[in-house]
């Protein structure tokens, strides 16, 4: 797999995110990138969450933009031995102008940002991190703040078996080869287009998705409910999957998210979201 990049606001969920992408950096042999969004010393309300939220005293807590990061690597060390390589992007403004430059510079594959609830305590995704994941190219994996922090073991791809993209499930193999994870390629059929019938659905499975190389990752259920909120949350919450793969603004994604920006993630939703680029 290609490099990790993580944007860093010195928030409660961006801490929350790093760890998720540190223990991905350590399985999946691949550095990562922290690039801060701004410098929490130049932002007043950045500086005070990062003091609030720290249990260190704050002269320890601002003595760089480093020290932060260096605890979460010490906590990962000693829960499962993995010591990823971390590398912060230096000289290069955050803008999502720049996104591209950034991931063509530093080889990167997978983009990591924490979201958390807007005042009407809904969590949100914003626009600005779907517009980073659409200019580079790259899927974004966004981690709710409340996420209950854990290895990844199952991870649920939403789709329509007719427009199952290759390169995702290629990516998804990879990602659940690092992990010793599975993958569940759950067939819902697009809004409009009838559903496959049981037999026929497993067979383009069998013949279109499943190699040598994924056989042992890779599952598949077809699903009849046209409900996708409640499919979903039966995947979720049901089938207890630890990651929830869509495709930015195609089939369930709006569905379930709504269609204008932000989009509203449902509460039935808890686990980190990984949305690939339509």
């Amino acid at each position: 797999m290609k490099n990790i990049l993580i944007f860093n606001d010195f928030s409660p969920e961006a801490e929350r995110a790093t760890e998720l992408a540190l223990l991905l950096s350590g399985k999946t042999n691949t550095n990562l990138y922290v690039w801060n969004i701004f410098d929490k010393y130049e932002n007043p309300v950045a500086r005070e969450l990062a003091v609030a939220h720290g249990n260190e005293e704050e002269t320890e807590i601002t003595a760089d933009n480093t020290s932060w990061i260096l605890k979460l690597e010490s906590k990962l060390n000693w829960q499962s031995g993995l010591v990823p390589p971390v590398k912060f992007i230096e000289g290069i403004d955050y803008g999502t102008n720049y996104i591209l430059s950034v991931v063509k510079k530093y080889d990167i594959g997978l983009l990591v940002r924490g979201i958390t609830n807007d005042k009407d305590d809904m969590l949100c995704v914003e626009a600005e991190a779907l517009s980073c994941s659409t200019k580079s190219g790259c899927p974004i994996l966004l981690v709710p703040e409340k996420f209950e922090y854990k290895a990844l073991e199952k991870i649920v791809y939403a789709t329509d078996l007719r427009f199952c993209r290759h390169e995702i499930v290629v990516f998804l193999t990879q990602l659940a080869t690092s992990l010793n994870a599975s993958v569940l390629i759950a067939n819902i059929s697009a809004k409009g287009l009838p559903c496959m019938e049981d037999n026929y659905a497993r067979t383009v499975f069998a013949d279109t998705i499943l190699n040598r190389g994924n056989q042992e990752h890779i599952f598949f259920s077809n699903i009849k409910e046209r409900d996708i909120q409640r499919a979903l949350d039966v995947l979720v919450n049901a089938m207890n999957n630890d990651l929830l793969v869509l495709v930015n603004n195609k089939f369930h994604f709006n569905e379930l998210l709504g269609h204008e920006v932000p989009y509203i993630i449902p509460d039935s939703i808890h686990i980190p979201l990984l949305i690939f680029p339509s």
